[in-house]
């Protein structure tokens, strides 16, 4: 990813914008602590992989740029409001469910949440836009989509390079090689 900092501009990967604590341009922090949690919870090692930075950076790219899994999808952009209404949904229903903060949930309780939300919507996620009446819950996707975009996105950034098909001594078979590596070496 390209990262404007001062006068120039720096290649990073996901990881190393975090590490670096490139400042975030579309989250902001609630949203961020949110999304590391969750995303972490259904693909382990997603929050160190920048996960968050990855999205936040790809919400401001230019559509025809996009690397999030919604413009494959076909959907619309802008993408910024599905994040941001899904996360607010997932902390309604998770504070409903277990009356208190999502980030305070143990494993157990997120790991019984995620399963929850792969296949309905769970309690307080507005189940469509015609059952929802507040125009702030308009464009909520569903709780399943939502789990299948966040987690597809989690395992392209979390898995989908060769250092980490090499860390999982898993040898990486590309349908195109890539023409220079996609990450620093470790």
């Amino acid at each position: 990813m390209a990262f404007l900092l001062g006068d120039g501009v720096i290649n990073l990967t996901p990881a190393e914008a975090k590490t670096r604590k490139i400042p975030f341009r579309s989250l902001d922090q609630k949203q961020v602590s949110t999304l590391d949690f969750l995303s972490d919870a259904i693909v382990p090692g997603a929050k160190s992989a920048g996960l968050s930075h990855f999205i936040d950076h790809q919400l401001s790219a230019p559509y025809e740029d996009n690397l999030l899994i919604l413009r494959y999808l076909r959907v619309n952009p802008p993408f910024k409001n599905f994040y941001a209404s899904a996360l607010k949904a997932f902390e309604r229903s998770a504070r409903l469910k277990y009356n208190k903060s999502p980030l305070d949930l143990s494993k157990v309780e997120i790991s019984e949440f995620i399963s929850i939300m792969m296949q309905k919507n769970p309690a307080g996620w507005p189940e469509s836009e015609k059952e929802s009446e507040k125009e702030s819950e308009k464009g909520i996707p569903p709780a399943p989509f939502f789990y299948f975009v966040l987690r597809s996105d989690a395992i392209d950034v979390t898995y989908g390079t060769v250092n980490s098909f090499d860390s999982m001594d898993i040898p990486y078979m590309a349908h195109i090689e890539p023409s220079h590596p996609w990450e620093t070496p470790s």
